[in-house]
């Protein structure tokens, strides 16, 4: 049987699509990215993970399409016996590791997804199910730092082997100690570490943390705080957020909820592209645009 793959949107490979790849190439089927000029598969398999996005336009007529991924529908799980398997890097040209150790998180944020998909965190592995000797591995933990242990394990883990690692989904700041601070300074970064300052009320939390960071060997350029407005802040707390992180001397990353709304754009704009941030006060800049 030949199998199409079609990865609908996000622009890093998609992890259930290469599990998937893996698992029918091992039951014997020849599997690639799906060319609807040139190809006649038997089965597609596709995912969508962003509600914002277009579907696909050209499924043949007539051919089985298996879909998944949040965007299509939230509750949508692979089978054990491919969310086991070890992604098909290769076919999808990813030079790097990705994966999960957790899945879940223990916080309830109505504007995240996670809880209601994935539930409570629990620990389902560790980096060497998804790793297979690549310099870097991307890890998509939505919020490790909810289990120390697991934490503990994973960092000594990568510390281990040298892995130059990213933090993709964050960390928890109101969870940061001392000892999970000194577990992180071991890895190699490949990016900065990341994490979220969500609404104004964390401002201690962010404070104290950055403060345990920098103080157990994690510098402040390699810090990074994703910062969401539109959602249940005013503009006023959204300047006073990034301006509070300028101050920290750490980065912030405007995480846009409306991605329509002329000022989010605007403001995402102005924060995300450092050389203007450093330079240009937001005043000037939002009278200019």
């Amino acid at each position: 049987m030949n199998v199409g793959i079609v990865q609908v949107d996000g622009k890093y490979p998609n992890l259930a699509l290469m599990k998937s790849a893996t698992w029918y190439e091992l039951q014997g089927h020849k599997v690639k990215i799906f060319d609807p000029l040139f190809d006649k598969p038997d089965l597609i398999l596709a995912s969508k993970i962003f509600d914002f996005t277009p579907d696909y336009q050209y499924f043949p007529e007539g051919v089985p399409v298996i879909k998944g991924g949040i965007a299509y529908d939230i509750k949508s799980e692979l089978p054990p016996e491919i969310e086991n398997c070890c992604p098909h890097y290769e076919l999808f040209g990813c030079d790097h590791a990705m994966g999960f150790t957790t899945r879940g998180c223990i916080r309830k944020c109505k504007f995240c997804k996670v809880p209601e998909k994935e539930g409570h965190i629990r620990e389902v592995g560790d980096i060497y199910d998804f790793w297979r000797g690549q310099k870097q591995l991307m890890l998509l933990d939505n919020n490790l730092t909810a289990l120390p242990e697991q934490l503990e394990r994973t960092c000594k883990q990568l510390t281990k082997e040298k892995i130059v690692t990213d933090f993709s989904q964050g960390l928890d700041i109101r969870l940061i100690n001392a000892d999970m601070t000194k577990l992180l300074s071991k890895v190699r970064l490949w990016k900065q570490t990341h994490f979220a300052f969500d609404n104004v009320r964390l401002e201690s939390a962010v404070r104290r943390g950055i403060e345990i960071l920098t103080t157990n060997g994690v510098a402040h350029h390699k810090l990074m705080f994703y910062v969401l407005i539109g959602f249940d802040s005013t503009p006023e707390e959204d300047l006073y957020r990034v301006e509070l992180l300028r101050s920290l001397k750490v980065d912030p990353f405007v995480m846009k909820f409306n991605k329509d709304n002329k000022y989010q754009r605007n403001f995402a704009r102005w924060v995300n592209h450092k050389a203007v941030f450093k330079t240009v006060k937001w005043e000037d800049y939002k009278s200019a645009v």
